[in-house]
């Protein structure tokens, strides 16, 4: 048999048709996987990039409302006109320490601290106002007895919102202050709500950030940080120290070991700290340096 020639011929008449078929029909199914596949990436695209849109917006939404009702809180002038408007009996003015005075007005049978009364009105589960000055943590707190995460995923207005709005845990007592408050929120990745909390873990921001200011509609509030320091939700039964179970001290010796917990996890020296008889407040957020890791700031009250 001559191969050369054979081959040649092979050549020349090219693929059966049966062979064209069979590649027509390959490359047709090829074509539809990969449009296939197409469709499918550019609808995962579009749902992310709703979803990431849908997240910002409501960020966005969130942050205007806590502007707008940053813009309610009365200042002296406003204080002045809102008591001259108002029945005597409902005006209560008390007179601190250190001489200042502080005017509160009843409000549905609560008094208010004054420079609130617009907020509370609207928001009768406004509890307080939390800032801390040089950062982005400058929020109305919240606090639903009933419901104690009501606004973990609410905001001020109680509408869904991912950002959420800062809460006071329910076991604690802001109107005659237990010896230890915690407020809880959201570390934002987009840089809101307690986003700048895990900041502390830096000494030269502590040392920057010493204070923050934690008024309640019962009176304003000056704190001293005296810790700060990651740490994570115990495991039911696991041992370990648990900062989310500590409101009121049973003795002196419950207060200090709680103290010294609190700063034993802190990852460097503040020399500031708090002594049996002074109220405490906690800011706790999400960290993610472990599974149900948490951010915690620990401040007394100075006045």
């Amino acid at each position: 048999m001559d191969y050369e020639k054979f081959e040649k011929e092979t050549k020349k008449t090219g693929p059966s048709p049966l062979e064209k078929i069979q590649r027509v029909t390959k490359r047709k199914r090829q074509n539809r996987i990969l449009n296939i596949l197409l469709v499918v990436f550019i609808l995962i695209f579009l749902v992310s990039a709703g979803c990431l849109a849908w997240y910002y917006i409501g960020i966005h939404k969130n942050e205007k409302k806590t502007e707008s009702a940053k813009k309610m809180i009365l200042d002296e002038d406003d204080i002045q006109k809102k008591i001259g408007e108002t029945p005597s009996d409902e005006v209560k003015i008390e007179v601190l320490p250190d001489g200042r005075e502080q005017k509160f007005l009843i409000i549905n049978g609560q008094m208010v601290l004054a420079k609130y009364a617009d907020i509370y009105r609207k928001y009768p589960d406004f509890i307080g106002w939390l800032m801390i000055p040089g950062t982005n943590i400058d929020y109305p707190v919240m606090q639903t007895m009933g419901d104690e995460e009501y606004y973990l995923r609410r905001d001020i207005d109680g509408n869904y919102n991912t950002a959420g709005t800062l809460f006071l845990d329910t076991a604690g007592n802001a109107s005659i202050p237990t010896d230890n408050n915690i407020i809880y929120g959201h570390n934002m990745k987009a840089g809101t709500m307690f986003h700048s909390l895990p900041d502390y873990a830096d000494e030269d921001f502590y040392k920057e950030h010493k204070t923050f200011y934690f008024d309640t509609i019962f009176g304003e509030g000056t704190y001293e940080i005296i810790a700060a320091f990651r740490t994570e939700v115990q495991d039911e039964g696991a041992e370990g120290f648990r900062y989310y179970e500590f409101f009121q001290a049973e003795n002196e010796e419950d207060f200090d070991s709680y103290v010294e917990n609190v700063k034993k996890l802190t990852p460097y020296q503040i020399d500031t700290t708090a002594t049996y008889g002074d109220k405490l407040v906690t800011l706790s957020t999400c960290s993610y340096h472990t599974d149900e890791g948490r951010f915690v700031v620990v401040g007394k009250r100075v006045y």
